[in-house]
């Protein structure tokens, strides 16, 4: 548990770091939060506060807003994209526009966040997003406010700290290198901290997620190449060196860094080397040049580094807002801004970072102390007054007129001959007695120190006041402002646009500062606010470490042990006399009269209150508003919910006759020109018109009701059969007059579909194509269905001897081997399989029995691989019926919809793409939303978590299998995304690795990966796929920790022959013969016993198994390639003697006769036949023990016992 609620309105939630991703951010949860039982509090989570401020805003009407603070590593970044992705989720919008504030959220961490001594990802910068929302309640647009970019990081990094992400990912993705970058131990700005990697950082892949972010924002080539470019110019700034020129003056030493400098600001060499060398000031309307020593000079490059930093961030976030902005509407207000900071060295950004948290912690006390008392003073309300620490009188130290530390710092800058050492000597001076200025002035001069000390509201922080006058003025010399406004680069002239001559008002960063935070406040105080009070528990950053006197101590200076007793003392829950009336009048049906409109509202409330049989005096009924505690809120709300289960049935009952009756005609209507359509026979105008008119008619009503007319589905076969005759008469005129013998599969599968069709004749022309292919087809039936007969008897397959009858029949064809089949044919289902088992127990098999069965699979795709394609698959909704299930706006984009239904979409499915019952059908959207999200799609935190619970839906509900399978095909179909393809297949391979699809899309899986994937990777993910048919579905879930290691080792994982396409024969075959070793041959699939058959080639028999001596028992097969006793090349051998068996004793049933013989370690079983599984750990075979006896056993044979 990492979270709990302070109070019992949920307004504050206290939220723990864990330092590591919990599995509580999937749709799932998204959904749960969204819609909280309401018998039940909701759980405390940030989805809850995100959810509260949402339905908030909706109900009242007023902005809210979610003030996220706690100290440097405290997880504020975190819960600001949890909460952004959950009003994403939820609120969705109509332009997509939620994706991109989502897509804002890896653009702004890489620009604006770091790694400090107390956090890898610290936020550099403090931003407030505004979710702008329409009056239906979806997001329409966004407005990004940046507070105080940290500039000085741009420069230099205390050790163990790094520069801004962006820097890195540069270097180490390789993209650099178009700009003069290589790696980061090569630059100043990235090379002096000693740290140049973290932990958990991949930058490389955080590179490619920030420039798909970047694409889907609409920034343009141009414009990335201009952007990276500048950033490169940071860093060649900072490799310049100086040297004297002999006098007071500085040459740049060294041309390389100066060059490549200029050529990505694409300005002259010479100019920037000049400006970094000296300066020009006007006295009077002259000018005088003023040489810098080299010192001076490389301080000018650092100050132009972080001027080009600073002004490009700020450029960003203004270009990033052009892509989001929307029309304005009530928002809900997202601040995450810099924790409060203590470090070794505390300068100037430290001052003005802690007097914001001061000024976020003030509105916190005024809020929930301040405001809580004046409420209750003025309804006339008795309570206990609970004290509480106010920090009023260090902000007045900081900030009040006209002797505050920043107003006294601004003066200074102003002065001609001001510095650190003057400012800080009027702050002692204005400040000595002040109780939060901790500054011992006589100590600090015999010390020749620079520091003083602030009592902040979260502990005594020292300062250095060294550079915080220059910083303050973060002036950048004229001549090199003017410089930059020679830019070819069109951000950097945007962002260095002219100045006019004449010296303008200086502006301090402070002042600045203190703007556009009173700007912020003024919003803040006007919404209604949530707080989320984020906790670092512990300093080393290590998930399941508590320090107790670290956290307690942050409790305690962010006011939530006061808030909790002020919660607990007073009156959390209040409504206006009107809007308690309006709420819980229902109480009051059958028990007392209340006036429908009009009347005194306070009295009213009295009324409802009187009448109820419970006890209520603890609430208060004030002169405005009524006020009550957490037990009342629940009796009165368990109370409201029992009354509405009276009301609403009796509404929805009404609702549900009005729209069935309705419905009702619209299937009348339906089925009149359904009919009319039928009855015109093969005019398939007619029914493409009656079809798509049903689907408009019905429209979303389908989604209610689950009956539709059969004419439907019949008019639908018929237009389905109609196309195929089409199709077919296309595919036969090109067959006709070729060799019959080089297109035998193409006629069969030619004639295959015919014959579904012979109830819809065609045109004579037609007819007579089909005429011309089947007496092609009978002229070489012989010598193709011969050794296919042949090669069926052998096998005893059903499907291989029902096709080759089918043929036969077809073409009239009769020989022995025909005869013998359809004998066999004729016999029971229960006698064909003990023939076939028998026959396998011949060869004693059972590996070659799969092989086979996969090469049989194989084979027949090649051939009728065209019935399989990924739209032809039957459980699949008909695309113009699965348009007309979605609610809103299918009468504008119905066709689009349709068309979209199996490529790749970035949007949410409305409904299932197979057919499902109502309950898995929202079960299968809530997981496409999941499948978006790894895929990238859609943005959602940590995508490993939505993959696992991905992977758990399809092991715990096999109906969902097979949607699953198809969810992953529709995104990878016409992906325009490379980056989302690659994660569509990395989610196909764990699917293959999980659990196996249903029989009913086993084959359209294996025509998509034929058709899709690539041919490197084809025959991997085929054997796969095939692996997991026969050894089954995992049984235990998928770890978050086992997903990259899939993924990553998914083509590295061994693959036993029998799951390959080639003859493998594994074990004795019926002539007694050694596999693989002796000069005997075995009949296989397409091969006789002088290996002559047609299509096939003859396999060696396999090596006798090994005897165990001694008496030992037999081991496990060795893994493939491990060789051992009796191995052989390139597949497993039979199993050796086992390792002692095992305690746990699961017990398993025989799916199949497995009849070995007299093979050493083997056991005879026979189907249905009980045992116990003594270790299963191996996927290929099973110890297990019958009657005492034990030995080897194949996996495929057996299934566990629940």
């Amino acid at each position: 548990e990492i979270y709990t609620w302070v109070g019992a309105n949920h307004s504050v939630l206290v939220s723990v770091n864990p330092f590591k991703t919990l599995p509580i951010y999937t749709v799932s949860s998204m959904e749960e939060h969204s819609k909280p039982s309401p018998n039940k509090p909701p759980p405390p989570h940030t989805f809850a506060i995100a959810n509260s401020s949402y339905m908030k805003m909706k109900l009242s009407l007023k902005n809210q807003s979610i003030l996220i603070s706690g100290e440097s590593g405290a997880g504020k970044t975190e819960a600001t994209k949890q909460c952004l992705a959950f009003l994403a989720e939820v609120a969705g919008s109509e332009n997509n526009v939620e994706q991109k504030i989502l897509n804002a959220n890896p653009v702004l961490e890489a620009f604006g966040n770091a790694k400090t001594l107390r956090n890898n990802n610290s936020s550099r910068f403090g931003r407030w997003m505004e979710i702008h929302f329409e009056e239906r309640g979806s997001i329409c647009g966004c407005r990004i406010e940046n507070y105080l970019l940290e500039k000085a990081r741009v420069s230099f990094q205390t050790s163990g700290e790094r520069n801004y992400h962006i820097f890195y990912q540069l270097c180490f993705s390789g993209v650099g290198t178009r700009f003069g970058v290589t790696s980061p131990s090569e630059y100043r700005y990235l090379n002096q901290s000693g740290c140049e990697t973290v932990r958990g950082i991949d930058d490389t892949a955080d590179f490619n997620d920030v420039c798909l972010a970047l694409s889907q924002l609409g920034f343009v080539e141009e414009e990335l190449d201009e952007l990276f470019g500048l950033i490169c110019a940071v860093l060649h700034l900072g490799n310049i060196t100086f040297k004297s020129d002999g006098d007071q003056g500085s040459v740049v030493e060294g041309s390389a860094a100066l060059q490549e400098a200029a050529k990505q600001l694409k300005i002259d060499p010479k100019t920037l080397g000049t400006v970094l060398c000296e300066r020009s000031i006007e006295v009077r309307g002259e000018k005088n040049r003023i040489l810098h020593k080299p010192v001076e000079a490389l301080e000018a490059a650092d100050s132009l580094a972080k001027a080009v930093y600073g002004n490009m961030f700020d450029w960003l976030v203004k270009r990033i807002n052009s892509s989001v902005e929307g029309k304005k509407g009530l928002f809900i207000g997202i601040l995450d801004i810099f924790g409060f900071e203590i470090f070794k060295k505390n300068s100037f950004e430290q001052l003005c970072i802690n007097f914001t948290n001061e000024k976020l912690q003030q509105h916190f006390n005024t809020n929930t102390f301040k405001e809580e008392e004046s409420v209750y003073v003025s309804e006339g309300i008795k309570f206990t007054k609970v004290p509480f620490i106010d920090n009023q009188p260090v902000l007045d130290l900081i900030e009040k007129k006209p002797v505050g530390l920043l107003v006294l710092l601004d003066e200074e800058i102003r002065l001609p001959k001001g510095s650190d050492a003057k400012w800080l000597e009027k702050c002692d001076n204005n400040h000595g007695a002040h109780p939060c200025w901790l500054s011992d002035k006589s100590a600090r001069m015999k010390l020749d120190k620079s520091n003083f000390t602030v009592r902040h509201y979260a502990g005594d922080v020292e300062y250095d006041s060294t550079s915080f006058y220059d910083k303050n003025k973060d002036a950048l010399f004229r001549d090199l402002y003017d410089a930059m406004t020679l830019s070819g680069n069109k951000i950097a002239k945007e962002i260095f646009p002219p100045k006019d001559k004449n010296p303008r008002k200086i502006v301090s960063i402070s002042g600045q500062f203190r703007t556009q935070l009173i700007e912020l406040m003024k919003i803040v105080n006007e919404t209604a606010p949530h707080y989320i009070r984020c906790v670092k528990p512990n300093d080393e950053k290590r998930p399941n470490t508590f320090d107790t006197k670290m956290s307690l101590e942050q409790l305690t200076y962010a006011g939530v042990f006061e808030a909790v007793k002020i919660r607990k003392s007073g009156y959390p829950f209040r409504l206006l006399h009107r809007a308690f009336v309006a709420r819980y009048r229902c109480l009051a049906k059958g028990r007392t009269q209340i006036p429908v409109r009009g009347g005194d509202d306070r009295e009213t409330a009295k009324k409802i209150m009187g009448c109820l049989p419970q006890d209520f005096t603890e609430v208060q009924i004030g002169n405005t508003m009524v006020l009550y505690r957490a037990e009342e809120h629940r009796i009165l709300e368990l109370l409201r919910n029992l009354a509405l289960e009276i009301i609403v049935p009796v509404a929805q009952r009404g609702s549900r006759r009005g729209l069935g009756k309705k419905y009702l005609r619209k299937l009348r209507e339906a089925k009149k020109f359904l009919k009319e359509a039928y009855d015109k026979g093969n005019d398939a105008a007619a029914l493409d018109r009656a079809i798509s008119k049903t689907n408009e008619l019905l429209g979303p009503m389908r989604k209610l009701f689950e009956h539709e007319p059969k004419e439907l589905s019949m008019c639908k076969e018929l237009r389905h059969k109609l196309q195929e005759r089409v199709e077919l008469t296309k595919i036969m005129s090109g067959l006709v007059g070729k060799d019959p013998m080089s297109v035998y599969p193409e006629l069969g599968c030619a004639i295959v579909r015919a014959n579904k069709i012979k109830d819809i004749p065609g045109t004579a022309a037609e007819m007579e194509v089909e005429s011309k292919c089947r007496d092609m087809l009978k002229s070489c039936a012989g010598p193709r269905i011969d050794p296919l007969a042949e090669e069926a008897l052998w096998l005893l397959k059903r499907e291989a001897m029902v096709d080759v009858l089918a043929q036969a029949d077809e073409v009239g064809y009769i020989s022995s081997d025909i005869d013998e089949i359809r004998a066999k044919l004729a016999l029971g289902e229960e006698a064909f399989v003990k023939l076939q088992l028998k026959k396998a127990n011949e060869l004693n098999d059972p590996d070659r029995v799969i092989n086979r069965e996969i090469r049989l699979k194989e084979l027949y795709l090649d051939a009728y691989g065209s019935m399989f394609t990924f739209d032809k698959f039957s459980l699949l909704r008909d695309p113009d019926e699965w348009a007309s299930m979605k609610l809103f706006g299918f009468a504008f984009n119905k066709d689009q919809i349709a068309a979209s239904f199996l490529y790749h979409t970035g949007s949410p499915i409305h409904a299932s793409l197979t057919k499902l019952e109502s309950p898995l059908s929202k079960e299968a959207v809530k997981m496409f939303k999941n499948i978006m999200g790894y895929m990238g799609d859609r943005k959602y935190p940590y995508p490993d978590t939505l993959a696992q619970e991905v992977i758990a839906c399809g092991l715990a509900n096999e109906p969902l299998r097979a949607e699953l399978y198809c969810q992953v095909m529709k995104q990878l179909q016409e992906n325009p995304s490379f980056a989302s393809e690659s994660k569509g297949w990395e989610l196909m391979s764990l699917f293959l690795s999980c659990f196996p699809p249903p029989p009913s899309v086993e084959n359209v899986i294996s025509m998509f990966l034929r058709e899709h994937c690539e041919e490197d990777k084809r025959e991997k993910y085929t054997q796969s796929l095939h692996m997991i048919i026969y050894g089954g579905a995992r049984r235990k879930a998928m770890s978050m920790s086992e997903i990259p290691h899939t993924v990553a080792n998914f083509f590295d994982k061994p693959i036993t022959e029998r799951y390959m396409a080639e003859d493998f024969v594994g074990v004795a075959t019926r002539f007694g013969g050694e596999g693989d070793g002796g000069p005997e041959t075995v009949v296989g699939v397409g091969g006789n016993v002088d290996g002559g058959r047609v299509g096939g080639a003859a396999a060696k028999k396999p090596s006798p198994p090994p005897k165990a001596g001694g008496g030992a028992k037999p081991a496990p097969p060795p893994k493939p390639g491990k060789g051992g006793a009796g191995a052989v090349p390139g597949r497993p051998p039979p199993p050796p003697p086992p390792p002692p068996a095992v305690t746990s004793v699961p017990m398993a049933t025989t799916l199949f006769d497995y009849l070995p013989g007299s093979q050493p370690g083997m056991l005879n079983l026979k189907k249905a036949e009980t045992v116990v599984v003594l270790n299963s750990e191996d996927s290929e075979w099973w110890l297990v023990q019958k009657n005492g006896e034990e030995g080897w056993v194949p996996a495929a044979y057996m299934k566990l016992n629940n």
